[in-house]
């Protein structure tokens, strides 16, 4: 393939997989300003309590995905394609029997776990846990579409996901009443279709009549070291809102996790371009060809970063000015959302804050990920056991900064604390992979094919 028709091939399945990762963030970040009025500051800033736990139980899970990405991408031979057969086989056997096991440490642990997130409704914890069996499952299916580069079906189910998320939590919310228990079921709705979906099309796969059993010792050599290091990642990713929730309970915790999905969102937008370029680098390596898709990814990565960023300070800036009059966002802003800025004046001015600052912390971490997944699509997993002393560093300087006598200061200023943490680490980290992205290619050609 020449340089200009896989140039062609990688934006035009970028543009795909941004497209519907567009999409699926949309319906995902619609679900925070339709219905947040509707659920009230504590029952949101439960919900989003509850989906940052999400965040943090799919961890296990978070290298199953890019794994089976890799052994799909790499399944060039028909003893290849029969051991992937009988490793997915083999995987969704064990990761249902290993959710299991959690239910059941839930379910020893429910009380403490319900009050240290002050959590009233036991369903919200159920919930939580269904939703952690379609997030072992999910990424598997994932992994295997992803890997066979099938992007079209790929972002359908993301799509699928966010829009039945959407769909549901307003149906539950709306129509019955439900506040965060009821949008955390309706979440479960969305994400059970699209694995649904998922699994449907890599059929060929896990359905084929021919399969190897699973190589354990050679698949946990590859799985161990990715998902420590995507789940590192994840990590920083994600918990700042739990050590919020934690350290100041329900005080304006709603504020901070609409600032908070903000910035997430920046580095979730990224995803899809990481997404076309992981089975593409696999597929060169195990070829011994050379590819300048990493190249491609960084430079689009960093330009969606930046004008996301420069959106969300103009934004920012405006709600700290308090430009929030009732003909402010006419048409496309809810009133009750309007009501609602208009009705907390300080906390307008703390989202509006949180939300510039959270934009620019969390654009190192996007780039990173992108040179992350580039030294794990090369098996180059050195960087796995600095990526989690950095994660260890990280959550022992978020609590020990942390002002634990409140977070209302003028703007949200103990917020602003956990948010600064958050920036210096995610820079941290994007050093390590910068570091460990020069040694591998300072390395000799034949080491890396």
């Amino acid at each position: 393939m020449s340089s200009e028709t896989s140039k062609g091939s990688f934006f035009r399945q970028s543009g795909w997989m941004v497209f519907a990762n567009l999409a699926c963030g949309i319906f995902m970040f619609a679900v925070h300003p339709a219905y947040a009025p509707l659920m009230g500051d504590k029952q949101y800033g439960l919900f989003t309590a509850l989906l940052a736990m999400l965040n943090v139980l799919i961890i296990p899970s978070i290298g199953l995905q890019t794994t089976l990405a890799q052994q799909t991408a790499a399944a060039i031979s028909p003893e290849a394609q029969a051991r992937l057969t009988g490793t997915v086989r083999a995987l969704l056997k064990w990761t249902f029997l290993l959710w299991l096991a959690v239910a059941a440490v839930t379910a020893v642990f429910q009380k403490p776990l319900r009050d240290g997130l002050t959590i009233t409704n036991p369903w919200a914890v159920w919930f939580v846990v269904l939703f952690a069996l379609t997030s072992l499952w999910m990424p598997i299916f994932y992994g295997v579409v992803q890997g066979r580069q099938n992007f079209l079906w790929l972002g359908l189910a993301q799509i699928l996901n966010g829009a039945g998320r959407f769909v549901a939590v307003g149906i539950i919310v709306i129509v019955f009443g439900g506040l965060a228990t009821g949008a955390i079921g309706g979440a479960l709705i969305g994400v059970t279709l699209a694995t649904l979906l998922a699994a449907w099309h890599s059929r060929a796969v896990w359905a084929a009549r021919e399969h190897l059993p699973i190589d354990w010792k050679s698949w946990l050599g590859d799985v161990a070291p990715l998902t420590l290091a995507l789940g590192a990642s994840q990590f920083i990713f994600s918990v700042d809102m739990i050590l919020v929730r934690s350290i100041y309970g329900e005080e304006m915790t709603g504020f901070y996790g609409a600032a908070g999905m903000m910035g997430r969102g920046l580095v979730m937008f990224t995803a899809p371009l990481i997404a076309v370029m992981f089975p593409k680098i696999v597929r060169s390596v195990a070829q011994g060809k050379q590819s300048n898709v990493l190249l491609y990814t960084l430079a689009a990565t960093a330009a969606l970063v930046v004008a996301g960023a420069a959106l969300c300070t103009m934004i920012g800036w405006a709600l700290r000015q308090s430009v929030v009059s009732p003909g402010f966002g006419a048409g496309w802003i809810p009133a009750a959302i309007i009501h609602k800025l208009n009705s907390h004046p300080e906390g307008v001015k703390t989202l509006g804050r949180l939300m510039i600052w959270f934009s620019w912390c969390m654009a190192p971490l996007a780039i990173a990920n992108v040179l992350l997944n580039n030294l794990l699509a090369r098996r180059a997993y050195g960087i796995t056991p600095y990526a989690i002393l950095v994660v260890a560093a990280y959550v022992t300087a978020a609590v020990c900064f942390a002002d634990v006598s409140g977070p209302m200061k003028p703007e949200g200023g103990s917020f602003l604390r956990i948010v600064k943490v958050l920036g210096v680490f995610n820079t941290i980290f994007l050093a390590l992979t910068v570091y460990f992205t020069w040694r591998e290619s300072s390395r000799p050609a034949q080491s890396q094919t």
